[in-house]
């Protein structure tokens, strides 16, 4: 649902922020162990800890702007 907004924000910060898709019915740990109940969840990481979580539905502009708090 949010596919094309995911990757149209990582085309426009390829090179400042690593921005990775990941199927959870094929890693079935990794949302329990990040507490993710619902999908889709876009979970930001910098310095290898979380700082801020978008869940549900979002617009480009939304994920590109909670992005840009941090680059």
């Amino acid at each position: 649902m949010i596919a094309p907004s995911v990757e149209a924000v990582a085309e426009e910060y390829e090179g400042k922020a690593s921005i990775f898709k990941m199927n959870v019915d094929e890693n079935l740990n990794v949302p329990q162990q990040y507490g993710i109940r619902g999908i889709p969840t876009l979970v930001l990481f910098k310095g290898g800890q979380e700082v801020e979580r978008i869940v549900g539905a979002v617009s480009r502009e939304a994920i590109a702007k909670v992005i840009e708090k941090y680059v």
